[in-house]
């Protein structure tokens, strides 16, 4: 388990699935655990209002070290069937090798409006983006369905290491966001961009407070961009505020230049955070004549 916010999961099943009792080894480091619908293990005030863990479910961590947590009990099987409801979840992994994404959430795809992990890295069929890559053990992952549907995850398939997508590399001119424990993604499809990028430049959003909440680069293909929202566990603000605006800028590689991006629609959505808020560009200027006659 990692310092910071991370999701997790198990496909062990521990003779003790009591909160304080599967964590009992890293209970020094571990800040606070909470499932998919709020409910809290938190060891400073003695809280446990999750009660056991239960099969097949992720569980979103933040720790203040890193620490390794080591559990005995029954194999959970791979094809164990979750129920995953309407709206937004939490999943666990119940491979023990790394399987892509796209292969493991075939049966439920059409259901399936978007998977995301720890990174905010996601895995969004309607724009055919799998930045995750591959789901591995001990990772849970977010999935927002648009209808509810029994699942169990499929036979791993023969391409155990090999990822069925596009790479995002990583950004070199914007710094990348802290990872805050929430967060909401922005699709900028290519068809929304009156001057499109190039291979390599860089987008980068900001607060209100011109504090770097998101970055990414371009790579030819639709862009999901991570936004992250304000962590309420600690005493500062370090992220977006629900109903904060966002604001965008662009790396240009070749000059080296930055210009202002302004969506001027959204298909959906809109600017402002939301937590696990979905919004969609439909057109994307780069602000003032002079900026978009340069970057041309």
């Amino acid at each position: 388990l990692g310092e910071g916010w991370g999701i997790w999961s198990t496909y062990i099943n521990p003779a003790d699935p009591l909160m304080p009792s599967v964590f009992s080894d890293v209970t020094d480091a571990l800040t606070i655990v909470k499932d998919e619908n709020g409910s809290v293990y938190w060891p400073m005030f003695g809280l446990n209002s999750i009660g056991s863990l239960t099969e097949g479910k992720g569980y979103q961590a933040k720790m203040s070290a890193d620490a390794t947590l080591v559990l005995e009990g029954d194999l959970i099987p791979f094809d164990y069937e979750l129920n995953l409801t309407e709206g937004w979840g939490m999943m666990g992994y119940l491979h023990q090798n790394c399987y892509n994404a796209a292969d493991m959430m075939l049966s439920v795809v059409d259901d399936l409006t978007i998977l995301k992990d720890e990174n905010g890295s996601v895995y969004w069929p309607m724009f055919g983006l799998n930045s995750i890559g591959d789901m591995c053990p001990g990772k849970g992952y977010q999935v927002k369905m648009t209808n509810t549907a029994l699942f169990s995850y499929p036979t791993g398939s023969e391409r155990f290491g090999f990822s069925d997508f596009t790479q995002v590399e990583k950004t070199v001119y914007y710094d990348k966001a802290h990872n805050t424990g929430n967060n909401m993604t922005i699709g900028l499809p290519l068809n929304a961009w009156e001057v499109m990028p190039a291979v390599g430049d860089e987008i980068a959003a900001y607060d209100e407070s011109d504090r770097l909440i998101g970055s990414t680069s371009f790579n030819g293909e639709h862009i999901a961009l991570t936004v992250w929202g304000d962590d309420l566990t600690t005493d500062v603000k370090d992220g977006l505020a629900t109903g904060e605006k966002v604001t965008f800028k662009l790396w240009n590689s070749d000059m080296n230049t930055e210009s202002t991006l302004v969506v001027t629609k959204w298909d959906a959505g809109s600017d402002n955070y939301t937590v696990d808020g979905i919004s969609i560009a439909s057109n994307i200027t780069l602000s003032g004549s002079t900026s978009a006659d340069a970057y041309k």
